[in-house]
């Protein structure tokens, strides 16, 4: 997959790191339907380099950035039809979280303030490390925090 600074996640992507591919699409040419998604998730790096690709403009060789990821048949479907359709996105994942999270997608209105029209994401299985849903008024928010190899619990307080 063709990658740039900003895709590439400015280098950090190297063999052996994780990533997810976040997709930015439009069902429609409206502007307002526009959405982004992670389309695939915790997608093993096998290398990042540079090739030398030949353009159509004088036939002049140019450096292109390039990531090859472990995907299956399916995940590769997902990967061109979304590179295809639209931009996409690699977002470095840790490497202690091995959670699956399922996200609705977000629209353009929403990061204005606009009410949001897709509900909050929630995790698949049960040992997700980010924010636990609200679920009622006395269960306490927590989020864990890992920096290296410690983690710690801290309950989110309202204000």
């Amino acid at each position: 997959m063709k990658v740039n600074e900003v895709i590439g996640v400015a280098g950090y992507v190297l063999p052996g790191t994780h990533v997810d591919v976040v997709a930015t699409v439009s069902p429609t040419q409206n502007q307002a339907d526009m959405t982004t998604k992670v389309i695939l998730t915790n997608v093993e790096v096998l290398a990042a380099g540079t090739k030398i690709e030949r353009t159509t403009d004088k036939d002049k060789p140019i450096p292109v950035t390039v990531v090859t990821m472990l995907v299956d048949p399916e995940q590769a479907e997902k990967l061109t039809l979304a590179s295809t359709e639209g931009k996409i996105q690699l977002a470095l994942r840790n490497p202690l979280d091995r959670m699956t999270p399922v996200t609705k997608g977000i629209r353009p209105a929403a990061l204005l303030g606009a009410p949001a029209t897709t509900p909050r994401a929630v995790a698949r299985a049960g040992n997700y490390t980010g924010t636990k849903p609200a679920v009622a008024a006395a269960e306490q928010v927590t989020v864990e925090i890992i920096r290296g190899d410690k983690r710690a619990r801290e309950v989110v307080r309202e204000q």
